[in-house]
C-alpha cells in the first residue's frame, strides 16, 4: 500500500505539471464561469424606468383594459395567479418584457446538469492526453524502469487522474453554485431550503461522472496507445451509436439505451423519456382510450401516456458494463503486450 500511495503522488505531481491537462483544466473553469455570466445576464431584472416605459406603452395600446377585463375573469387562463395580478400579466404581455427571473430550481434542471457534461468531456480529454503523451513520448518503458510493476502503476495513474478530475469537478461546481447563490441573495430571491440537498446531490453525482469519465480517457488510451484512437472511438459512440440505437427494433423505448440519457440519469437522479403507448390503450377507429375492468383514470394515465422515467441506478447499470470492460481490458493489455 505504502509503495502505491508512493506511486500515486508521482504521478499526481507529472499529472499537475502537464501543460495541456492544465490548460484543459483551466477551461474546465472557466468555461463553468461563462455559462454562470451568461445565465445571470439572461436573467437581469428590468430597471424601473424600462419598467416605467413598458406600462405607459401597454396603458397606451388600444385594446388593453378589455384584456384585462378578461383576464380578471379567468386569470389562470392567462397565466395571472389571481385577478388582482391581471394588469401586472397583460402589461407584461403587451410590452413584450418576458425576461425570466434567476431561478435556482430551472438551474438544477438545466445549466447545472450541462455544467457536469462539460466538465466530464474536458477531463476525459485530459486522461486521454496523461496517457497518450507517455506513450508518444517513449516515456512509458522509463517509467517501468524504476517499477516493473505493471499493474501498480497503472493503478496508479488511474488513481491520480480519477482524484485529480473530481478534485476539478469539485472546484468548478462548487465556484458556479456559490455564484447562483450569491446573485440571487443579491436579487432578494430566497430558494426553497430543499433545493439545497438537491444542489447538493447534483455536485455528489456530478463529481462521480467527472471522475469515471477521466479513469475511462485515461484506460481506453493506455488499451489503444493513442489519444487520436480513443477520440475516434469516443466520437464514433456518440454519434454513430445514437443513430444505430434509433433504428434499432426495441419497441419505442430505443432512448433508454442512448448514453446522452443514461449519463443525465446519472447527473440528474433521473431521465425522463416519452415513447409510443401501448396500441392496446386506445380504439383503433375512433382513437378514444381503452380502460380495464375497474381501471381508474389515473392509473390508465401511467399506464397508457408514455411517460418513461429512468432512474440513477438504470443509468449507474448501462455505464458500468462498458467501464468495467474497458478498464479489464486496458489492465490486461498493459501487463502482457511488449512496452516500446
Amino acid at each position: 500500500m505504502g509503495d502505491l500511495l508512493r506511486l500515486t503522488r508521482t504521478e499526481l505531481r507529472r499529472l499537475r505539471w502537464r501543460r495541456a491537462v492544465l490548460l484543459l483544466v483551466a477551461a474546465a473553469i472557466v468555461i463553468p464561469g461563462l455559462v454562470w455570466a451568461t445565465s445571470v445576464w439572461s436573467t437581469r431584472p428590468y430597471s424601473d424606468a424600462e419598467i416605467q416605459r413598458a406600462r405607459e406603452q401597454a396603458l397606451s395600446q388600444p385594446g388593453f383594459e378589455r384584456d384585462v377585463a378578461r383576464c380578471e375573469r379567468h386569470p389562470h387562463r392567462y397565466g395571472a395567479d389571481s385577478a388582482a395580478d391581471c394588469e401586472e400579466q397583460m402589461v407584461t404581455s403587451w410590452s413584450g418584457l418576458y425576461r425570466q427571473r434567476l431561478s435556482v430550481a430551472r438551474e438544477v434542471r438545466g445549466n447545472g446538469p450541462g455544467v457536469v457534461v462539460t466538465v466530464a468531456v474536458l477531463m476525459l480529454l485530459a486522461g486521454a492526453t496523461f496517457a497518450g503523451a507517455d506513450w508518444a513520448s517513449g516515456s512509458m518503458s522509463n517509467q517501468l524502469l524504476f517499477d516493473p510493476r505493471r499493474t501498480a502503476v497503472w493503478v496508479a495513474k488511474a488513481v491520480a487522474v480519477g482524484l485529480g478530475a473530481t478534485v476539478v469537478a469539485l472546484v468548478s461546481q462548487l465556484l458556479y453554485w456559490a455564484g447562483i447563490y450569491l446573485v440571487a441573495a443579491q436579487r432578494g430571491i430566497d430558494p426553497p431550503a430543499a433545493l439545497r440537498d438537491d444542489v447538493a446531490w447534483l455536485i455528489a453525482r456530478g463529481s462521480f461522472v467527472v471522475a469515471l469519465a477521466a479513469v475511462g480517457g485515461f484506460a481506453l488510451t493506455m488499451l489503444f496507445r493513442s489519444t487520436v484512437a480513443t477520440l475516434g472511438l469516443l466520437f464514433a459512440v456518440a454519434v454513430a451509436g445514437t443513430f444505430a440505437v434509433a433504428v434499432l427494433p426495441l419497441g419505442g423505448n430505443n432512448e433508454r439505451y442512448m448514453v446522452h440519457a443514461n449519463v443525465n440519469a446519472v447527473v440528474s437522479g433521473q431521465h425522463v423519456y416519452w415513447r409510443e403507448p401501448p396500441e392496446e390503450c386506445f380504439d383503433r377507429r375512433t382513437g378514444g382510450p381503452v380502460r380495464l375492468d375497474g381501471e381508474s383514470a389515473r392509473a390508465f394515465d401511467e399506464r397508457c401516456s408514455g411517460r418513461q422515467v429512468l432512474s440513477v441506478w438504470g443509468g449507474l447499470g448501462y455505464l458500468a458494463v462498458p467501464t468495467l470492460l474497458g478498464l479489464g481490458l486496458s489492465i490486461g493489455s498493459f501487463r502482457r503486450r511488449d512496452v516500446p
